[in-house]
């Protein structure tokens, strides 16, 4: 019997070990690989969005994944994840955006959110998800991103417990606020 074959397309080494060590958790037996680009989140910060230049390279790493024999790509960068909706035309294997299942949990708690993140380029299109899932069922959402800027200094200079220690604390005090929930970076929920 095959093994469940899943690649990860990602901006970012950060996080690898983690996703590693969850895939072995839930899908046992799993073949994981990564095809990482990290000049993807700095074009798209420096252009203020995807840039057809980036847009033209997630795809052909998509079409490297559906050729290497993937039965599912995931798509771990919420930055580029409205580009995933472009790839997955273009291949014949199931494409997951990671904030996907997040976005659809969220919208099941209210209307009213706080977008939590470490990069701006990534807020964005979570909030549009929440906002098309929502209007899909006739409800209008409310949202308000709050970029960490510091946290995701700490990250990229090695520090991942400091940039942990700034979100937990940033998170409490967004959790005072009121929200129906809070959207964060990390693709989990906070209900309040």
């Amino acid at each position: 019997m095959k093994k469940p074959h899943v690649t990860i397309l990602q901006t970012s080494f950060a996080k690898r070990e983690d996703t590693v060590r969850f895939l072995e958790e839930k899908v046992p037996g799993v073949q994981e690989e990564f095809i990482t680009d990290r000049t993807i989140l700095k074009d798209v910060r420096a252009a203020g969005g995807p840039a057809r230049e980036v847009c033209d390279r997630m795809k052909l790493y998509a079409k490297a994944a559906e050729i290497s024999g993937a039965d599912l790509i995931v798509n771990s960068c919420s930055t580029v994840g409205e580009v995933a909706d472009e790839y997955r035309r273009e291949v014949s294997i199931p494409v997951m955006k990671i904030e996907d299942p997040m976005c659809r949990e969220a919208i099941t708690y209210g209307t009213n959110f706080a977008i939590f993140g470490t990069v701006e380029t990534s807020m964005g299109p979570v909030a549009r998800i929440i906002e098309r899932l929502l209007r899909e069922q006739g409800k209008t959402a409310t949202t308000k991103l709050y970029v960490q800027n510091e946290a995701w200094d700490a990250l990229v200079s090695g520090h991942p417990e400091e940039q942990n220690r700034i979100l937990l604390e940033n998170l409490r005090k967004l959790d005072e606020m009121g929200y129906d929930a809070i959207a964060d970076k990390l693709n989990e929920i906070a209900q309040q």
